[in-house]
């Protein structure tokens, strides 16, 4: 047997989470916000809970922190680690933006508005409105000063992000009883208006420039309110603020998205989107011809076969999917994979129409065996179920079965390249098919000689004998022997005995008699044996052909071979 030097290596993948959710969002850190059964909670890479899924709702939007609700009440915040910091006996609800932004998540309750952040125990607060941070910065209502607490005159506030406190605008020359009004920050800029006058102020430059419906900055066109305070609309999904010479509108952040001045078209203004973070992944997904279901590919590289009602995300070596209408989340390993051996990687040679051999699958040490099976697709190997075996050490495990391989059709008495489709099916996973490749080739496994001939007249009569070269393997191989003339030699032949034939030929003009003796086992291809024997001048003389002649029958020397295998009867090879 000669060593092919050809084996076969496929990917690996593995279940993150097994389908066994009904939703899953991943967060940005690895760990996963699940839901089953009608609640949610928060599980690590390990598949195990470091949030109870006991919660009515866990939203996490952007950032490291999401909101729990439990009976549609805002109950409590907590990190992407699963720390839960509980609010649910502080009446607090969240209002205008459901998330943290800039660290900060506004909300408000019966006592006024207030900001939660992780970097306090307390809560910002209180204010007589609050709105959402926007680019670092939020402004707030508070009291004009503390004889206007009950009487509800009040003027704005901004916040700092970086500090929580009162940022110091310069508003040249007003002081800050003079804000009647002042919008959240977009572009680095923001609306605010003193003593009915609308300017615009940047927060990069600290400069602040009054709003005109022309070019010219003189008091004609100068933006100017209709009263103070500030009147403020909310029209459907909008804010509009109305002024003398038209009006503006802001969204629901309080953000300036347009103005219209009178007889003017309306001048509209980009909110800046929060960035999307877009992760490029190696993995591509594959359909299945005749079905709705979806395999998965690495790299280009088929790894899991058509299995998945669907895949609704991916990134990095990671993937969304669902199956059996639930979810979980698979990765492919781009750094190990499992080897498949056939018959210890060495050629094959075929006796008859099976031949029994071992087939491995080498895999990485950390695959659990007892997860993992391997099954033959198609009629060419069985595997045999109950001759499976299992290895583990520190550095591979390795999974074994005996199988049974079938010949294959275009075997030939060279070597023939051929391979068997195997797959692997691991915790549940079915991986694509692999076609393990192997040499065969096909042995002569008969010996026939000529015993006698006899030439009487016109008529050459020849008794042979075929035998089994292997005469250890005591199984009852049917075969079908026949003998037939060559050069218009008319021939008959008959059986004998189990072993011997006679064949009669007769016709021949030629000085030579040539036949062939052609042997087919069940399901193997046909061997022939050639013979010549001269009839004329030297008609006692005969020999095989493309072997030496002599005066007596010559019996072949079989091809060399290993002794193959014993069949073990007593075990059943299944096609799983």
């Amino acid at each position: 047997m000669l060593l092919t030097g050809i084996s076969l290596q496929a990917q690996i993948a593995s279940w993150v989470l097994h389908p066994t959710y009904d939703k899953i969002k991943p967060l940005n850190n690895g760990n996963y916000v699940v839901s089953k059964n009608g609640r949610q909670g928060m599980v690590n890479a390990q598949e195990q809970e470091i949030l109870p899924i006991q919660y009515d709702k866990v939203e996490f939007y952007s950032g490291d922190m999401g909101l729990l609700y439990n009976g549609n009440r805002f109950v409590g915040y907590t990190d992407d680690q699963g720390k839960v910091k509980d609010v649910s006996d502080m009446g607090f609800k969240t209002y205008i933006m459901d998330r943290f932004s800039d660290g900060y998540l506004a909300v408000k309750s019966a006592s006024g508005h207030y900001y939660l952040t992780p970097k306090r125990t307390v809560p910002l607060g209180p204010y007589n409105e609050a709105c959402p941070f926007s680019e670092g910065y939020a402004w707030v209502k508070v009291p004009k000063n503390a004889k206007h607490i009950m009487d509800g005159e009040y003027t704005f506030d901004v916040l700092s992000a970086k500090t929580g406190e009162p940022a110091i605008l310069k508003l040249d020359g007003h002081t800050k009883e003079d804000i009647d009004f002042i919008s959240s920050s977009s572009n680095g800029r923001c609306i605010i208006v003193l003593k009915k006058r609308f300017y615009e102020y940047n927060y990069r430059s600290e400069t602040l420039m009054p709003l005109s419906t022309d070019d010219y900055d003189d008091n004609t066109s100068r933006v100017m309110a209709n009263e103070r305070p500030v009147k403020v609309n909310f029209e459907g999904d909008r804010f509009i603020i109305h002024f003398k010479q038209g009006y503006m509108t802001f969204n629901n952040l309080m953000q300036l998205t347009g103005i219209t001045y009178n007889g003017q078209p309306t001048r509209t203004f980009d909110v800046p989107e929060p960035p999307v973070l877009t992760v490029s992944s190696p993995i591509s997904i594959t359909t299945s011809e005749g079905t709705k279901l979806l395999g998965l590919k690495h790299l280009g590289k088929d790894v899991l076969a058509a299995q998945f009602e669907a895949v609704e995300r991916r990134w990095d070596d990671l993937a969304l999917v669902k199956m059996n209408g639930r979810y979980g989340v698979v990765r492919i390993d781009p750094n190990h994979s499992c080897r498949f051996t056939l018959n210890g990687n060495k050629s094959i040679p075929f006796e008859h129409k099976t031949v029994n051999t071992e087939i491995r699958a080498i895999c990485p040490p950390f695959m659990q065996l007892p997860l993992m099976t391997l099954s033959s697709l198609d009629n060419s190997c069985t595997v045999g179920i109950d001759t499976r075996q299992e290895i583990s050490n520190v550095e591979t495990a390795i999974l074994s079965y005996e199988c049974t391989l079938q010949i294959p059709d275009n075997i030939g008495l060279g070597q023939t390249k051929t391979n068997a489709r195997i797959a692997i099916n691991y915790d549940g996973l079915k991986f694509t098919p692999s076609e393990i490749p192997y040499n065969a080739w096909y042995i002569r496994n008969y010996t026939v000689e000529l015993l006698s001939h006899h030439l009487n007249g016109d008529e050459l009569t020849a008794e042979i004998q075929v035998s089994r070269t292997n005469q250890n393997d005591d199984t009852n191989y049917f075969r079908n022997v026949s003998i037939e003339a060559e050069d218009s030699v008319e021939c008959s032949f008959s059986k004998l005995s189990e072993d011997r034939y006679t064949a009669i030929m007769h016709g021949f003009t030629q000085n030579t008699v040539r036949f062939n003796v052609f042997i087919t086992e069940d399901g193997c291809p046909t061997i022939s044996y050639p013979f010549s024997i001269p009839v004329r001048g030297n008609a006692s003389s005969a020999a095989r052909g493309n072997e030496r002649r002599s005066d007596t029958p010559v019996r072949q020397k079989p091809v060399s071979k290993p002794k193959p295998t014993p069949k073990k009867e007593e075990k059943k090879f299944i096609l799983k």
